[in-house]
């Protein structure tokens, strides 16, 4: 089975009856959509579902999942304006597929997505192989001089219990990725839950700079986790970011006084808020991170962090979380919190009940509109970002009636559009 070609048609099979905020093409009409719904089998559909649509790996004729990740650079737009220096992992456009060897920066802008902070997702499935093949393809935005040029990198598969050897620890006892090498890592997972993967050589510079993505691990293709079943999930991945670290290493290979590092951003998915609503690069306009839900639902929250000092204390307004596992493992008994503090490496799975009438109330203290309150970092710090507040780890939750008409998913005709104006 060729998962990838269905991806092309996931959002309008996963996201029906959900408000997203991209306009769709004319070309998928509601016909169009339904057609393509019905040409997938119950499987296919079920693993859309469960992954949000997400891009998966090829399914090989032994079962095993593959996957082919690329490390490069490039730059990011923050909310802003500003363009960060990054490096990371990244993939082909539009799958996890094998594209051969890409050496130069023409071949990169040309066969693979531009490198993203974190990176996409990777969905797995207990008892299920996986083949992750590690590309290093170098850097093609550094200073000719820099000392980033050919370094090598690895995957840590954080929270796995893995052997030495696909462990991704460069030389224990496997040698790191050289450029334009590469290396395959095999895995079964055995236990389902949030984790994440990020390289382990130089491990402050390369994963501070954007080497990390999530990984989630499904025990079967049902909205259910560690035996909680839910009606849908988001990853949040909290991370800090230095410009001006970053920029270093692009100039020269490295950080002047690693002891005074000093994040200048504060992430969630890689994006701040921002106090201009319209901004398409703000946490608010990404699908990622802005929490839709509609009332009576149980929203799953896949919580984790990565960065250098910084602990995030995630506080939801108008919700309680019910914590149900750390670290992917489930707790013997859940607990509840209104705020939650997580430090880098750390995964915190919460399931937040959506009252029956919360589409109809107001936060009082964001005074937003009805059914949108907030969720930020209560460790204030994290809500500053380029010495601007509140330019920082924020998004919201954005709940709806069913008993209510959606509003058009398209821009108001002659001024810029905000989706939470409707």
């Amino acid at each position: 089975m060729n998962v990838s070609k269905l991806m092309g048609w996931a959002t309008a099979v996963l996201l029906t009856g959900i408000t997203t905020y991209t306009a769709v093409p004319n070309v998928l009409g509601e016909e169009a959509k339904q057609t393509a719904a019905w040409n997938l089998s119950q499987e296919d559909q079920d693993l859309i579902n469960v992954t949000n649509g997400d891009i998966m790996g090829e399914r090989c004729k032994d079962g095993a999942w593959e996957f082919h990740l690329y490390t490069t650079d490039g730059y990011q737009e923050m909310a802003n304006g500003e363009l960060v220096y990054v490096f990371g992992y990244t993939h082909a456009k539009g799958s996890f597929k094998n594209v051969g060897e890409v050496t130069t920066k023409e071949q990169v802008e040309q066969l693979l997505e531009p490198v993203r902070v974190p990176s996409d997702p990777i969905h797995l499935f207990v008892g299920e192989k996986a083949r992750i093949t590690l590309h290093n393809t170098g850097m093609h935005c550094t200073n000719a001089n820099s000392g980033l040029n050919h370094v090598a990198h690895t995957i840590h598969f954080h929270g796995l219990d893995l052997t030495p050897a696909i462990d991704g620890v460069p030389s224990l006892p496997v040698d790191p990725v050289l450029e334009h090498k590469s290396f395959t890592y095999e895995l079964t997972p055995q236990y389902e839950g949030s984790f994440m993967g990020h390289c382990h050589v130089d491990s402050f510079n390369h994963i501070l700079a954007g080497m990390y993505f999530p990984i989630i691990i499904h025990q079967d293709r049902t909205k259910t986790a560690y035996g909680y079943k839910y009606d849908r999930d988001y990853t949040l991945f909290f991370s800090e970011l230095s410009s001006t670290a970053n920029e270093q290493l692009q100039e020269s290979g490295v950080v002047h006084g690693l002891q005074d590092w000093k994040a200048d951003y504060f992430l969630i998915n890689g994006r701040t808020f921002t106090d201009n609503l319209y901004h398409p690069r703000s946490v608010i306009n990404d699908p990622r991170s802005r929490i839709v839900a509609y009332e009576d639902e149980t929203v799953l929250l896949r919580f984790m962090a990565i960065g250098a000092d910084h602990v995030f204390a995630i506080h939801p307004h108008g919700y309680h979380m019910e914590v149900v596992a750390l670290d992917g493992r489930k707790l013997k008994s859940s607990y509840e919190k209104d705020t939650l503090c997580i430090a880098s490496g750390e995964r915190i799975d919460v399931l937040v009940k959506i009252p029956h009438f919360a589409s109809q109330r107001k936060c009082l203290s964001c005074n937003l509109g009805a059914g949108i309150t907030i969720m930020h970092d209560h460790n204030l710090r994290g809500m500053v970002s380029t010495g601007k507040y509140p330019l920082g780890a924020l998004t919201i939750f954005d709940v709806k009636s069913r008993e209510k008409v959606a509003q058009p998913e398209v821009p108001v005709k002659g001024k810029p559009y905000n989706p939470l104006e409707h």
